[in-house]
Parts: structure tokens; C-alpha cells; sequence
């Protein structure tokens, strides 16, 4: 067993594919096939199968993975152990994409500019998929919009409350207590596992014992766009419609809503003591509450 059999099996369960895995690492298929080959022969077990025309890994996979993470953060401190900077390797972040596009990009930007040796890797998911792959070791941190969580795996550093707005096109007048009993206009929201969505859900059941019919979208953007477009309304981040408000696309509706989301940064505790992670950590808490959300 040889770390690049460990950094090989860790791509390949990044992409799902030993061909992208070949590409990103600069190999031939076959020595990728090669280097998995001689690692289940030494594990005595496979670590890749094939369900449903999809490459997944197996159980032993599974239990080996995060081994392999820590492994391999272990390795690339001791490559930089005499640079000037202890800080270096990669990081994996995990976002949903409201996060993404309004709050990580200059927060992203000023972690660039401090750790120049840190390669950042982003990837966008829901809430939940964002926190199982932190838990099954897929990603090295994950940012959520949820209301309070508890775990005894994971550390969460409570970033503070994202306000909520319902809005609707300018075109109506429409009170909250008419859009949720009438058929005005639909309600347009993103995937069930969404928190806001459960929260404004939540309250018409618990207050009404009523359940709207959505209208599934799974972007923010195009969310907004059909609001704007007067297709219906919806309940989004005040960061992700702003600019919109101001600019008289879109009109805010007020509501009895008693907000509880938040947004978490979720790290495993078994690696929030690492210099990576923590100086990652320490220049989200320093900047969160100071930044102005993007503009879009």
C-alpha cells in the first residue's frame, strides 16, 4: 500500500468514475485499475461496485475513506513542514447555494489571499447532503441554513440568524393571509429538505392545518426570476432578493412567521483541531457578521 493508492481511491470516490479520476490525476485508466487492484488485494476486500449503472463504494470503501482523508491531511502536513506557512493542503467545502452565491465569495476570496498554498474546493448540495457527506468524511467542512442542530460527531459554530422575506411580484397587493388561502398565486419553493421551506411550512400546518401545492424549483435564481415574472411567490434568504427589493422588482410581503434559521459551519471533531480547519474557521467567524451579501 502506497499513498498514491490512497490518493487514487479518494478521487475516484470524489468523481464516481475511475475515468475522471485518470484525468485529474494525469494516469492511464488502466493504471488507476491497476493501483485499485493491488489495494483490494491487500484489504482482501472490493471497494468499488456498480449499482444501478452507478460506480458506489462498498462498505469496506465506506469505512476507508475517512481513514484515507485523515491520512492524507497527515501527509500533506509533513510535505509542508518546513514552509513558511503550516497552513496548506486542500480543503473541501460543502454549501447550499444561496451560500454560495451571496455570502462565501469574498469570505472565499480574503482565505485565498491569507493561505495562497491552500487549493479550495467547493461543491453545492442541500442541507442534508451536505452534512451526511461531512459525516461520511466526503468533505472537510459544510455550511447549512437550519434551525438549531445537535450531534455528537460534528462541531457546529452557529453562524448567527439569516433573515427570511416572502415575495411577490409588484403586480399584487396580496397579503400574507391571502396568498396561503386563496389561489392568487402559486407557491413556488426549492426541494423539500429545504429549512425555510419546511419553517413556512410548518407554520401553515400547525396554524391552519393547510398545506399548499408547490411548485418545485430547485435554483434560487430561477425561483426569483418566476416571482419577478409574476408566475407566483415565494420565502427566500433576504440576502438572495435584496437587491431586487430595491430595485422594485420584487415587493416584500410581511409575515407571522417566527424565524429560527441560522446558518451553521459543521466540522467533525476529530479534525476541528487541525491548522487548516481552524484558521478556516476563525476568518469565517471573524468576517460573517461584518459582510455585505453580493449584490446580484
Amino acid at each position: 500500500m502506497d499513498i498514491r493508492q490512497l490518493m487514487t481511491f479518494r478521487t475516484i470516490a470524489d468523481t464516481g468514475s475511475f475515468t475522471q479520476a485518470a484525468t485529474l490525476l494525469g494516469y492511464t485508466q488502466s493504471a488507476v485499475s491497476n493501483q485499485m487492484k493491488h489495494l483490494e488485494q491487500e484489504l482482501t476486500a472490493p471497494l468499488f461496485i456498480y449499482e444501478h449503472r452507478q460506480l458506489t463504494l462498498t462498505a469496506t470503501g465506506k469505512r476507508l475513506l475517512p481513514l484515507t482523508e485523515n491520512l492524507l491531511t497527515d501527509y500533506q502536513a509533513i510535505q509542508h513542514l518546513a514552509s513558511d506557512s503550516p497552513i496548506a493542503g486542500t480543503l473541501r467545502i460543502a454549501a447550499p447555494e444561496s451560500l454560495t452565491i451571496y455570502k462565501l465569495p469574498p469570505i472565499l476570496a480574503a482565505f485565498r489571499q491569507a493561505y495562497p498554498a491552500v487549493q479550495l474546493q467547493i461543491t453545492n448540495a442541500t442541507c442534508r447532503v451536505n452534512r451526511q457527506q461531512l459525516t461520511t468524511g466526503e468533505t472537510d467542512l459544510a455550511f447549512m441554513l437550519w434551525p438549531a442542530l445537535t450531534s455528537t460527531a460534528l462541531v457546529d459554530h452557529d453562524l448567527g440568524p439569516i433573515p427570511m422575506t416572502c415575495v411577490t411580484s409588484p403586480e399584487t397587493t396580496a397579503t400574507f393571509d391571502t396568498l396561503t388561502t386563496t389561489d392568487t398565486l402559486p407557491w413556488i419553493i426549492n426541494e423539500p429538505d429545504c429549512s425555510y421551506r419546511n419553517q413556512f411550512e410548518h407554520y401553515l400546518w400547525q396554524t391552519a392545518h393547510q398545506r399548499l401545492q408547490p411548485m418545485e424549483l430547485w435554483s434560487i435564481e430561477a425561483i426569483k426570476q418566476m416571482v419577478i415574472s409574476h408566475v407566483g411567490f415565494s420565502y427566500l434568504p433576504t440576502m438572495t432578493v435584496q437587491s431586487a427589493l430595491q430595485q422594485g422588482q420584487l415587493r416584500a410581503v410581511t409575515t407571522p412567521i417566527a424565524n429560527e434559521i441560522h446558518a451553521h459551519l459543521l466540522t467533525r471533531k476529530n479534525t476541528t483541531s487541525q491548522p487548516l480547519i481552524q484558521a478556516f474557521v476563525n476568518l469565517v467567524q471573524a468576517r460573517w457578521q461584518n459582510h455585505v451579501s453580493v449584490a446580484q
